[in-house]
C-alpha cells in the first residue's frame, strides 16, 4: 500500500492522506486538539456541547438538515465525537462525492451558526444523554470507575458534562472555546481512499480560511498518578447482575510499555480465546462475556476488564480474575507470546483495508506526535517484547496497589470486598 503523503499549509493546518486506489469510498477525518481536558472548571462539558452545535447549521446551510442530506443522500454517513484530548468530525462517503464531504465537513467547523436558540433546544438533548447513562449499569461503572481512577481531574468527569453544567452552558463559552482551540495549527485534516493527495490539497484550498490563530497551547496539566492501595466504589442497583469495571493506571501513547500491556490484554481478556474468556467463562459459567483493553493519552493510560456476574458470584468472579493475572506473571509460555503478536499483526493489517480506520488511525498519530508511525516501526515496537517483558510490565502495572474496583448491583456496600477479593 502507498505511504501517506503530507502538507502544511502556511496557517499551520495539517494534511495528510493515504491513497487507496481499489476503494470505492472516501474517509476523511478532521481531528481537532480540543478535548475536555482543556475545559475550565467552569465549562464542563462545552467541548461536547460545541461538536453538537456544529451539526446545527452554518452560514451557508443554515439548517441540520442542509448539513447531513447532501452527505446522506449519497448513501454516505457524517459523525462526530469528543474525546479527553480532542474532537473528530468525520465522513464516510462515495469516492465520485469526496468534495461535497470535505466541503461541509469545513464549513462546519468554520462557519457554525451558534444561535441562542439552538443552543437552548440543544441543552435538553445533550442534558437527556447525561441521564441516559443512569438507566444502563455498565455505563454508569465505567464512569464510576473513571472518578474512583482520576478523582478530581477532567478525566474522572463525565465528557458530556453535568446536568448542572449544561444548563449554565451559553454562547459565549462555546464561541470563546471554539475560537480559543479550533485553531489551524490544532488541525489535522486525514483523508483515504480512492482520492489523489493533490486532489485533497486542491478541495481544501478552496474551502479553508484559516481564520483562526495559527496556535494555541493546550490547556491542561499533566496528572500525576499515585499508586498506594486498592481502591473501590460501590453502588447500590436493585437489577439482576452486578457489573463489574476493573481498571489499573497504565501508560501514556508515547510509553515504551504501550504495546507490551496491549499484548497483556490479547493474552488476558481480548478475545474468545483468551485467558480469562476460557477459565471464567468456558470453564466456570460466570459470566456470558469478558472484555479486556487498554487507552493511551498524552501523560496517562489504563487497562480495564469489564463483566457482568450474577450477584451471588461476583466475588468469585473478581477473585478468579485476580488469579488469572498472578497466574500470568508466573507462567507466561512463548506460544503465547506469537499469538499475541500474530494477532496484532493480523489487525494491523485488517485495519488498513478500512479507509475509516486508515484515516482515524493517520489523524490521531499526527495530531499528538507530529508524524505517522510506519508499520516497519510498530512491528519492531511489538517484536521486541518477548516473554520476560510481558511479565515484567504484568507485574509492574498489574499489581493490587493499583487495583481500582468499580462495581454497580443489587449487594450489600457495607462488605469488606476488599478483603474479599484479595485473599489469592
Amino acid at each position: 500500500m502507498i505511504r501517506h503523503e503530507k502538507s502544511t499549509m502556511t496557517s499551520g493546518l495539517r494534511i495528510v492522506t493515504q491513497s487507496m486506489p481499489n476503494a470505492e469510498s472516501v474517509a476523511i477525518s478532521i481531528s481537532i486538539k480540543a478535548g475536555s481536558r482543556d475545559e475550565n472548571i467552569d465549562e464542563h462539558g462545552v467541548a461536547h456541547f460545541l461538536e453538537h452545535m456544529l451539526f446545527k447549521g452554518t452560514k451557508n446551510r443554515p439548517s441540520p438538515l442542509l448539513v447531513t442530506s447532501p452527505i446522506e443522500s449519497t448513501g454516505g454517513s457524517l459523525n462526530a465525537s469528543t474525546g479527553y484530548e480532542s474532537t473528530t468530525y468525520w465522513c464516510h462517503i462515495p469516492k465520485n462525492d469526496f468534495s461535497i464531504g470535505i466541503s461541509i465537513l469545513l464549513d462546519m467547523i468554520q462557519n457554525p451558526l451558534l444561535q441562542e436558540h439552538d443552543i437552548d433546544s440543544e441543552r435538553s438533548v445533550v442534558i437527556e444523554e447525561i441521564k441516559s447513562i443512569e438507566d444502563y449499569p455498565d455505563s454508569k461503572a465505567a464512569l464510576n470507575l473513571d472518578e474512583l481512577m482520576w478523582g478530581c481531574t477532567a478525566l474522572g468527569r463525565d465528557i458530556a458534562g453535568s446536568v448542572q453544567s449544561i444548563q449554565d452552558m451559553n454562547q459565549i463559552k462555546i464561541t470563546n472555546f471554539m475560537d480559543q482551540l479550533y485553531a489551524p495549527a490544532n488541525i489535522v485534516i486525514s483523508i483515504s481512499g480512492n482520492v489523489s493527495h493533490e486532489a485533497a490539497l486542491e478541495a481544501i484550498e478552496n474551502s479553508f480560511i484559516g481564520k483562526y490563530p495559527k496556535n494555541k497551547p493546550t490547556r491542561y496539566d499533566n496528572i500525576k498518578v499515585s499508586k498506594i492501595s486498592p481502591q473501590i466504589t460501590l453502588e447500590h442497583r436493585e437489577i439482576e447482575q452486578v457489573h463489574i469495571h476493573i481498571g489499573y493506571h497504565g501508560v501514556s501513547r508515547s510509553h515504551p510499555d504501550r504495546y507490551a500491556l496491549a499484548m497483556l490484554s490479547l493474552i488476558l481478556g481480548d478475545g474468545m480465546s483468551s485467558r480469562l474468556f476460557q477459565e471464567i467463562r468456558e470453564r466456570r459459567g460466570l459470566v456470558y462475556d469478558i472484555e479486556s483493553g487498554t487507552s493511551h493519552l498524552q501523560d496517562v493510560g489504563d487497562f480495564r476488564i469489564t463483566l457482568a456476574v450474577h450477584r451471588d458470584k461476583y466475588v468469585e468472579a473478581i477473585k478468579s480474575i485476580l488469579e488469572e493475572i498472578e497466574a500470568v506473571k508466573r507462567d507466561l509460555g512463548n506460544p503465547e507470546v506469537t499469538r499475541a503478536k500474530q494477532i496484532m499483526s493480523g489487525r494491523r493489517r485488517l485495519r488498513m483495508d478500512n479507509t475509516q480506520s486508515v484515516a482515524s488511525w493517520n489523524a490521531q498519530q499526527e495530531l499528538f506526535n507530529n508524524h505517522i508511525d510506519s508499520e516497519n516501526l510498530i512491528k519492531k515496537l511489538i517484536e521486541r517484547n518477548n516473554q520476560t517483558n510481558l511479565q515484567r510490565v504484568a507485574t509492574e502495572y498489574l499489581n493490587m496497589s493499583n487495583l481500582n474496583l468499580s462495581i454497580v448491583g443489587d449487594i450489600d456496600c457495607n462488605e469488606a470486598i476488599l478483603d474479599k477479593i484479595t485473599e489469592i
